[in-house]
């Protein structure tokens, strides 16, 4: 196996398991996390913030992380095959379960509940994710002769 596969493999591997690993936070710790972000934008931007604003940071979070799955699924993807309309929907299926799996294992995991809205914005960002990858990195790969990753 080739560099390249490798380091395709431990993003991926890795994405997955920081999506698990911040699943796997009770609520407590969860907001915690959510709050330490807050806290270091607020020093950074010196702007006050509200409770809600922790709510929109969860949610960023997820659109965010699920983009970054979905752009290094296609980079691994693309180590064994040239990418076709197929594989983004191989890959945008795979994002969608994982997500939904995600929200299943949070309803193991004290003070967490599964939401549907995450698994949206989850989607949400698998899809915008693809797009990019498309549209622009694979575009790019292609004009650094496969350079990328």
């Amino acid at each position: 196996m080739n560099s390249k596969k490798v380091f395709a493999w431990v993003l991926f591997l890795g994405c997955l398991a920081l999506i698990f690993f911040f699943s796997s936070q009770n609520g407590n710790d969860s907001s915690a996390t959510s709050n330490v972000v807050l806290k270091i934008l607020n020093d950074f931007l010196k702007i006050p913030y509200q409770n809600w604003e922790s709510l929109l940071i969860r949610k960023i979070a997820h659109f965010s992380i699920y983009l970054i799955l979905a752009i290094v699924t296609l980079n691994l993807l693309k180590q064994y095959t040239k990418l076709s309309k197929r594989q983004i929907i191989m890959a945008l299926i795979f994002c969608l379960l994982y997500a939904i799996s995600d929200e299943f294992h949070q309803s193991f995991i004290g003070g967490r509940s599964p939401e549907v809205t995450d698994v949206l914005i989850d989607f949400a960002g698998s899809i915008i994710g693809s797009l990019i990858y498309w549209y622009f990195l694979d575009k790019f790969i292609k004009k650094r002769n496969n350079t990328f990753i």
